[in-house]
Protein backbone atom coordinates (compact mmCIF):
# COMPACT_ATOMS: atom_id res chain seq x y z
CA UNK A 1 0.00 0.00 0.00
CA UNK A 2 1.48 3.43 -0.87
CA UNK A 3 1.37 6.13 1.16
CA UNK A 4 -0.83 9.11 0.59
CA UNK A 5 0.86 12.02 -1.71
CA UNK A 6 0.96 15.13 0.56
CA UNK A 7 -0.13 17.99 -0.83
CA UNK A 8 0.70 22.39 -0.08
CA UNK A 9 -2.59 22.10 2.43
CA UNK A 10 -1.04 18.87 4.20
CA UNK A 11 2.34 21.06 4.94
CA UNK A 12 0.88 23.56 6.22
CA UNK A 13 -1.53 21.73 8.28
CA UNK A 14 1.70 19.99 9.95
CA UNK A 15 2.84 23.91 10.08
CA UNK A 16 0.21 24.62 12.47
CA UNK A 17 -1.31 21.93 14.21
CA UNK A 18 1.25 18.70 14.00
CA UNK A 19 4.55 20.63 14.88
CA UNK A 20 6.06 17.70 15.43
CA UNK A 21 10.11 17.86 14.73
CA UNK A 22 10.51 15.22 12.47
CA UNK A 23 7.93 15.42 10.35
CA UNK A 24 10.36 16.87 7.07
CA UNK A 25 12.49 14.07 7.99
CA UNK A 26 9.55 11.47 8.05
CA UNK A 27 8.40 12.44 4.72
CA UNK A 28 8.28 10.33 1.27
CA UNK A 29 11.35 11.72 -1.60
CA UNK A 30 8.03 12.10 -3.74
CA UNK A 31 6.21 14.20 -0.77
CA UNK A 32 9.30 16.34 0.14
CA UNK A 33 9.36 17.35 -3.87
CA UNK A 34 5.51 18.83 -3.14
CA UNK A 35 7.01 21.00 -0.13
CA UNK A 36 7.10 23.88 -2.07
CA UNK A 37 8.75 27.15 0.15
CA UNK A 38 8.04 29.57 -2.11
CA UNK A 39 4.27 28.44 -2.24
CA UNK A 40 3.83 27.77 1.32
CA UNK A 41 5.34 31.48 2.20
CA UNK A 42 2.31 32.63 -0.04
CA UNK A 43 -0.20 30.68 1.93
CA UNK A 44 1.02 31.76 5.05
CA UNK A 45 0.94 35.43 4.31
CA UNK A 46 -2.48 35.23 3.23
CA UNK A 47 -2.78 35.63 7.48
CA UNK A 48 -2.29 39.49 8.07
CA UNK A 49 -0.55 39.12 11.54
CA UNK A 50 2.08 36.54 9.78
CA UNK A 51 3.18 39.00 6.34
CA UNK A 52 6.02 40.40 8.27
CA UNK A 53 7.11 36.94 9.32
CA UNK A 54 7.19 35.70 5.75
CA UNK A 55 8.72 38.85 4.62
CA UNK A 56 11.48 37.98 7.07
CA UNK A 57 11.97 34.67 5.88
CA UNK A 58 12.02 35.68 2.45
CA UNK A 59 15.03 37.24 2.49
CA UNK A 60 16.86 34.08 4.02
CA UNK A 61 14.88 31.51 2.48
CA UNK A 62 17.33 30.38 -0.31
CA UNK A 63 19.87 29.78 1.93
CA UNK A 64 17.82 27.46 3.86
CA UNK A 65 16.66 24.14 2.92
CA UNK A 66 13.00 22.99 2.53
CA UNK A 67 13.73 20.89 6.20
CA UNK A 68 14.66 24.47 8.14
CA UNK A 69 12.02 26.48 6.57
CA UNK A 70 9.30 23.85 7.83
CA UNK A 71 11.06 24.05 11.58
CA UNK A 72 11.06 27.92 11.76
CA UNK A 73 7.70 27.98 10.93
CA UNK A 74 6.15 25.32 12.76
CA UNK A 75 8.05 26.55 15.89
CA UNK A 76 7.07 29.78 15.59
CA UNK A 77 3.35 29.80 15.42
CA UNK A 78 1.11 28.65 18.06
CA UNK A 79 -0.01 25.30 18.00
CA UNK A 80 -3.55 25.69 16.50
CA UNK A 81 -5.56 24.79 12.97
CA UNK A 82 -6.26 28.15 11.18
CA UNK A 83 -7.95 28.77 8.14
CA UNK A 84 -6.26 31.26 5.99
CA UNK A 85 -8.66 32.89 3.24
CA UNK A 86 -6.58 32.99 -0.08
CA UNK A 87 -6.71 36.13 -1.58
CA UNK A 88 -6.95 35.52 -5.18
CA UNK A 89 -5.66 38.19 -7.95
CA UNK A 90 -8.08 40.84 -9.52
CA UNK A 91 -8.93 40.64 -12.56
CA UNK A 92 -7.29 42.26 -14.95
CA UNK A 93 -9.59 44.17 -17.38
CA UNK A 94 -8.82 43.79 -21.22
CA UNK A 95 -8.64 46.61 -22.71
CA UNK A 96 -8.96 46.74 -26.52
CA UNK A 97 -6.01 47.57 -28.96
CA UNK A 98 -8.05 50.38 -30.81
CA UNK A 99 -8.95 52.10 -27.49
CA UNK A 100 -4.87 52.22 -26.65
CA UNK A 101 -4.51 53.68 -30.13
CA UNK A 102 -7.20 56.25 -29.34
CA UNK A 103 -6.01 58.03 -26.28
CA UNK A 104 -1.80 57.55 -27.53
CA UNK A 105 -3.30 59.95 -30.21
CA UNK A 106 -5.37 61.80 -28.01
CA UNK A 107 -2.82 62.86 -25.34
CA UNK A 108 0.28 62.37 -27.81
CA UNK A 109 1.49 59.55 -25.68
CA UNK A 110 2.89 56.02 -26.23
CA UNK A 111 0.65 52.62 -25.98
CA UNK A 112 1.79 52.04 -22.74
CA UNK A 113 1.77 55.05 -21.07
CA UNK A 114 -2.19 54.92 -22.58
CA UNK A 115 -2.86 51.83 -21.49
CA UNK A 116 -1.24 53.00 -17.71
CA UNK A 117 -3.92 55.86 -17.75
CA UNK A 118 -6.48 53.42 -19.22
CA UNK A 119 -6.18 51.27 -16.27
CA UNK A 120 -6.42 54.26 -13.93
CA UNK A 121 -9.17 55.89 -15.48
CA UNK A 122 -11.25 52.41 -15.58
CA UNK A 123 -10.80 52.53 -11.75
CA UNK A 124 -13.56 55.69 -11.14
CA UNK A 125 -16.58 56.58 -12.64
CA UNK A 126 -15.35 60.25 -13.57
CA UNK A 127 -12.21 58.31 -15.15
CA UNK A 128 -14.67 56.14 -17.82
CA UNK A 129 -16.61 59.90 -18.27
CA UNK A 130 -13.12 61.24 -18.94
CA UNK A 131 -12.24 58.00 -21.24
CA UNK A 132 -15.57 58.15 -22.50
CA UNK A 133 -15.43 61.75 -24.04
CA UNK A 134 -11.86 60.91 -25.52
CA UNK A 135 -13.68 57.95 -27.52
CA UNK A 136 -16.70 59.98 -28.39
CA UNK A 137 -14.66 62.83 -29.39
CA UNK A 138 -13.01 60.28 -32.09
CA UNK A 139 -16.55 59.80 -33.69
CA UNK A 140 -16.20 56.30 -32.78
CA UNK A 141 -19.63 54.33 -31.97
CA UNK A 142 -21.78 54.48 -29.01
CA UNK A 143 -21.84 51.14 -28.72
CA UNK A 144 -18.20 50.44 -29.07
CA UNK A 145 -17.85 53.00 -26.69
CA UNK A 146 -20.35 51.06 -24.11
CA UNK A 147 -18.35 48.02 -25.01
CA UNK A 148 -15.00 49.72 -24.31
CA UNK A 149 -16.19 51.43 -21.21
CA UNK A 150 -17.49 48.75 -18.82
Amino acid sequence: MTAKKSSMFDHLNAIYADQSIDYYDRLSVENRKSYNIWMLNRLISMNPDQVAWVNMFQSHWQALGPRESYLFYSQLFPRRRQFNKYIKPKKEAKILDWVVTLVAQYHKINAAEATDGIEIMLATPEGKDALREILEAFGTDPKQVKKAVK
